[in-house]
């Protein structure tokens, strides 16, 4: 659920955790045995389109148990638990303890055949039926009883809804697959979280990156504004102090201009680009940033990847694929929507391919004059349409780490 206090996790066999607690365990009774999923061979997890619905399969006869686990907002907070019988027989799933929201009375028989703890429920689970049942994790005097199950978001509701607002920013499909999905990701687990702790300013440029995030995806700017600017301030004061300047601090220079500017902060956004245009150059990185460079890097792996598709230049300009195109991309069509070009402008571009030319394609989202250039493609090719098609001189091989 976005911006929680609680964090619910699902392990890889399917059994859910609250605050890393275990809190919900299923086992599966099919025509030949009882599964426990913790212990089959047969178990395969994914996250649905990326986002927080985590589908576990479990081959039974004749079919998979399926089980999809999600968090819906309703009641202070629920996690939802379905499990779907995707075979041609009859199963029952039991869960571990009887204190959940569900759709139905447990079976009356009880559980046969298998040890289970104290408490445990069985439910019978027809032919390409759907079970469903929820957790209470949030604050609420609703008695997990009176929960009406029928009513809440499916796992494919939630799962458009969860598109839905990741279609807020920007998209890019490249040949580079694990950028996409690193995208959804990394979104998907700063909409779940608080905002970061910028507590004895451990990382500003982090922080300034999350906050500018969140507001992309439709947080207000003003709520974040004065915090911003705070740390921009300190990020300038070290980057002029040191005269160095890294990829991820002019990235979080350019973030903070486009936070204040949706806050109407205009004056901290003209101070940011006076400054920023005295500033060393960047030192440009191919290598995307890791937890074992720093403890918080899911803006910065957004940052990173968006970086090597556009990039603003101290000129003004937008420069596309400014590190060049790698080898592997070669012929392969590729495309980028709403990219952050500059403070008040998106890009989205195309690349096609005509033998070894790429032909580009642009739309710039915002005022005019914005000049859109790609210094690595071909050095001649400039332009300040608002959108356009080119063919570029040729490619310039960088690796695309």
């Amino acid at each position: 659920m976005r911006g929680a206090l609680w964090r619910a996790a699902v392990t890889p066999w399917g059994d859910v955790l609250v605050n890393d607690e275990p809190r919900l365990s299923w086992f599966i009774a099919a025509d030949d045995r009882w599964y426990q999923p913790a212990r089959e061979t047969t178990v395969r997890q994914r996250l649905i389109s990326d986002v927080p619905v985590i589908e576990t399969r479990v081959k039974v006869p004749g079919g998979d148990a399926v089980q999809r686990v999600y968090g819906v907002a309703n009641l202070g907070g629920l996690v939802v638990v379905e499990i779907y019988n995707d075979s041609s027989l009859p199963i029952a799933v039991a869960f571990d303890r009887g204190d959940i929201a569900t759709m139905r009375a447990p079976s009356p028989t009880g559980v046969k055949g298998i040890d289970l703890p104290p408490g445990s429920v069985v439910f019978p689970v027809g032919h390409h039926a759907t079970m469903r049942v929820a957790i209470q994790v949030g604050d609420s005097t609703t008695s997990s009883t009176t929960i009406d199950l029928e009513a809440l978001p499916g796992a494919e509701q939630v799962e458009r809804g969860w598109i839905r607002v990741l279609q807020s920013t920007s998209r890019i499909d490249v040949p580079e697959h694990s950028w996409s999905t690193l995208l959804t990701t990394q979104r998907c687990g700063i909409l779940l979280s608080q905002p970061i702790s910028n507590r004895n300013n451990l990382d500003d440029v982090e922080f300034v990156l999350d906050l500018a995030e969140r507001v992309r995806l439709g947080d207000t700017a003003e709520q974040w504004a004065s915090d911003v600017a705070f740390a921009t301030e300190r990020i300038i004061e070290r980057c002029s102090r040191n005269k160095i300047v890294e990829w991820d601090d002019e990235r979080a220079l350019l973030s903070a201009s486009l936070l204040l500017n949706r806050a109407g902060e205009h004056r901290g956004r003209d101070d940011i680009a006076r400054v920023w245009a005295r500033l060393a150059e960047p030192r440009v990185t191919r290598e995307m940033p890791t937890r074992h460079e720093t403890p918080a890097t899911s803006a910065r792996v957004i940052a990173w990847i968006e970086s090597q598709l556009a990039t603003l230049r101290r000129d003004g300009s937008v420069d596309i694929c400014p590190r060049g195109i790698d080898k592997s991309w070669l012929g392969v069509n590729f495309e980028c929507f709403n990219l952050i070009a500059t403070h008040e402008h998106l890009v989205s571009f195309a690349v096609r391919w005509h033998g070894e030319r790429p032909a580009l394609l642009w739309e710039i989202d915002g005022p005019p004059g914005v000049r859109v250039v790609s210094s690595a493609l071909d050095s001649s090719f400039s332009s300040t349409d608002k959108s356009g098609e080119t063919l570029l001189r040729g490619w310039q091989s960088e690796p695309a780490k």
